[in-house]
């Protein structure tokens, strides 16, 4: 129980550091990804300090919103530290994010929207 106590005091000690690194670590890899795509950029950045808010919110001892919901100062460390650990996931998880965009209609081709003919369902793919 005592490491588990120091290693919480060293995070909260730390707690503007590492608020820093995440911040600008979300900046720079959206900057590096997304360049261009400024709604995905913005989807990515907006998604990053949502979570962002709720680990720092923990390491000061605030409240730990995710959502509409969160847990209070109070609640149950246990729980609270679930909840952090949570928001640092899909924090982390966002920087795998990639959007899909769908085709456009107008990119397509006729062999696109029509039903292949027997003899091109015969083919093999490498015999074209």
């Amino acid at each position: 129980m005592e490491q588990e106590n120091r290693a919480l005091s060293a995070l909260k000690r730390f707690r503007y550091l590492i608020l820093s690194v995440m911040i600008i670590a979300s900046i720079v890899s959206a900057f590096w990804r997304f360049t261009g795509e400024w709604s995905q950029f913005w989807t990515c950045i907006a998604a990053q300090a949502w979570f962002t808010q709720a680990v720092f919110a923990y390491l000061r001892g605030g409240w730990v919103a995710i959502g509409p919901g969160g847990l209070p100062k109070d609640a149950s460390p246990v729980g609270r530290a679930v909840l952090a650990a949570v928001a640092l996931g899909l924090y982390l998880l966002m920087f795998g994010y990639e959007a899909h965009e769908p085709d456009s209609i107008y990119e397509r081709r006729a062999s696109d929207w029509t039903m292949p003919t027997r003899e091109e369902i015969g083919r093999s793919s490498d015999q074209k």
